[in-house]
């Protein structure tokens, strides 16, 4: 399979961007593609388990893309989150709601260059270090569902 062949299939504009993607071109901000599609880039700091919250949308797929660097994210059903308790009730400005961690779900492992694409119904748990605390650079596309 070619090279984000899977993302192509969620959505051409973001299959584009990647193919043009040079990181030493673009400072951490937000880009917007065409058909709503819009990329944020940021540099961050990752932490435990322990300090994180899932997060689940409704109007949009997310693509989590690492540029340099390593984290985890968790994934879980929404609806399971939906039964935890949450910290931050849904924000249709934002399209987030945030929920207790609950220590369950499955975990990804994205490196430099690796993603995972997360659908609405996949709450997710991003920004976990892989070992401790570490600076890492990724990419968020925000795909309209």
């Amino acid at each position: 399979m070619e090279k984000y062949e899977d993302i192509r299939q969620t959505s051409e504009a973001a299959y584009r961007f990647l193919q043009e993607f040079d990181p030493e071109k673009y400072a951490d901000g937000r880009y917007d593609l065409e058909d709503g599609v819009y990329v944020n880039i940021s540099t961050y700091t990752t932490k435990y388990r322990k300090e994180s919250l899932y997060e689940a949308h409704k109007r949009y797929t997310d693509i989590q893309l690492m540029i340099r660097g390593s984290e985890i994210i968790g994934v879980e059903p929404a609806d399971v989150m939906h039964a935890c308790p949450c910290v931050t009730p849904y924000d249709e400005e934002k399209d987030l709601e945030l929920y207790a961690n609950n220590l369950d779900g499955v975990d990804h492992v994205i490196r430099d260059g690796e993603y995972v694409i997360l659908p609405p119904e996949a709450a997710h748990m991003p920004g976990v270090c892989d070992g401790g605390p570490a600076t890492v650079r990724k990419m968020v596309i925000k795909v309209p569902v």
